[in-house]
């Protein structure tokens, strides 16, 4: 925890002192309370309010990135967050660092109001592996917490920010909204942290000359007076060539780790892939709609069914009850969706919400686990679960991913997706694939585009 914080002030250190003598900046420095949402996992460690403070240094629209010009003259950021979650003991305290944008809808002289999604890092001093006493930690520990089960998060936010200028380069400004803390099951256990709440700060725009252009003190103005609109055209992006439409082929893997629960002799990483094709038709310069195909690897589901000598000796089903697996199968780690694909694109960067239906989904039929199984011989000896319900699922189905105890991945899956195009016709790419509010898995890779 320490070497992070460390790592975070060098990183702004070194922001503010290379920055400084090439862009337009203005430096941001609030206060922030916030709740912890309740989700059956963290509720019993929820005593006191979360408190905090940020400091971030953002980049003005000075004219310099045409990307940020068809934003409505937005400007982007980098920050760092302090948090304190409210138990010492069992929650103990955050700290983040993060990029982020504010989008303005309306800037005027007094007033101003935006949106602001931040992507970064965050790291947590209490978790699972050091909030319980005892040597065996792949069980379920009264007093541990479920929550958090690695020092290092990905750290997400959605604000609605207020900004007020008032005199000689000061402004009062005031944010609320949502912040999440999770690894997306890179390691277990993995609920996360949902955090409702707000921050009251100040901003300050150092008075500067930039080519001879005086400019004031008030961001408002600042803003005016560098705002060179530009026609809205379909972003040039491969060869320099105006293009309509765009076709592009990715291939990403990572890491998860098995349920903490699901394996008694100790937690096991397995490798997870995804295989991306789409084609996209771009209307306008900040936004596009994509339509593709997916086909993801999940290696998990190839040990899932390991044997619990404790509990049922011999038995081929997880402890946890998510998935019934008799038999290990390769087939069963594969499934392949469609997906329709919205990406908002700023410069070489896109970002995007993917979502999705399966159209192979070998494990559909074996989850959730119910417990015993059963054969109704008036139906031809189909297999049954314990309700009788025959298990033989169509390509959309009845089912509650929000419902622990019905725990399944269902028929719909999203995509969180972050592209970055480091040449012409190459880009790389991050995604957070989940099911409803559940994390999969995260992966990483690279990806051309035609």
């Amino acid at each position: 925890m320490k070497r992070f914080l460390c790592l975070v002030a060098v990183f702004m250190g070194c922001v503010c002192a290379f920055a400084l003598p090439h862009y337009e900046l203005a430096y941001r420095l609030s206060g922030s309370g916030a709740m912890i949402m309740p989700d059956g996992k963290v509720d019993p460690f929820i005593q006191r309010p979360v408190l905090g403070g940020q400091f971030a240094v953002e980049f003005l629209p000075t004219g310099r990135w045409h990307c940020l010009q068809q934003w409505n003259n937005a400007s982007i950021g980098v920050g760092a967050s302090y948090m304190n979650l409210g138990n010492e003991a069992k929650l103990g305290s955050a700290i983040a660092a993060y990029g982020y944008m504010n989008q303005p809808f309306y800037n005027g002289r007094h007033f101003g109001i935006g949106l602001r999604p931040a992507v970064g890092l965050a790291a947590v001093t209490k978790r699972y592996s050091n909030t319980y006493e005892g040597k065996a930690i792949y069980h379920d520990h009264e007093g541990a917490n479920w929550s958090i089960g690695s020092v290092l998060n990905a750290y997400l936010t959605l604000e609605l920010y207020m900004d007020f200028p008032i005199k000689d380069g000061w402004t009062i400004t005031m944010a609320g909204g949502w912040h999440h803390m999770s690894n997306g099951s890179i390691m277990h256990p993995n609920a996360g942290y949902n955090l409702f709440g707000g921050e009251l700060g100040v901003k300050y725009h150092p008075h500067v000359q930039r080519d001879n252009v005086q400019c004031t003190k008030d961001l408002a103005d600042t803003a005016r007076i560098y705002r060179a609109p530009q026609p809205d055209v379909p972003r040039k992006l491969y060869d320099g060539v105006e293009k309509k439409w765009a076709v592009e082929i990715s291939a990403t893997g990572g890491l998860k780790q098995n349920y903490y629960a699901d394996n008694q002799n100790g937690q096991r990483f397995y490798g997870v892939a995804t295989l991306k094709a789409a084609a996209y038709w771009v209307p306008v310069s900040i936004f596009r709609l994509g339509a593709g195909v997916d086909a993801f690897y999940d290696g998990y589901y190839s040990a899932v069914n390991d044997e619990f000598k404790d509990a049922n000796p011999g038995a081929p089903v997880t402890y946890f009850g998510k998935t019934y697996l008799k038999e290990s199968k390769v087939e069963n780690c594969f499934r392949v969706g469609v997906s329709l694909q919205p990406e908002f694109v700023i410069g070489n960067l896109t970002a995007g919400i993917h979502v999705g239906f399966y159209v192979f989904d070998p494990v559909k039929n074996l989850e959730p686990y119910t417990g015993k199984k059963s054969f109704d011989k008036g139906k031809g000896a189909k297999e049954m679960d314990e309700a009788g319900t025959p298990l033989n699922r169509g390509i959309f189905y009845t089912y509650d991913f929000t419902d622990a105890s019905n725990y399944q991945d269902g028929w719909c899956y999203m995509q969180f997706v972050l592209k970055y195009h480091v040449l012409d016709h190459l880009f790389v790419q991050l995604g957070l694939k989940t099911h409803g509010v559940r994390a999969e898995f995260i992966d990483a890779g690279i990806g051309v585009a035609f």
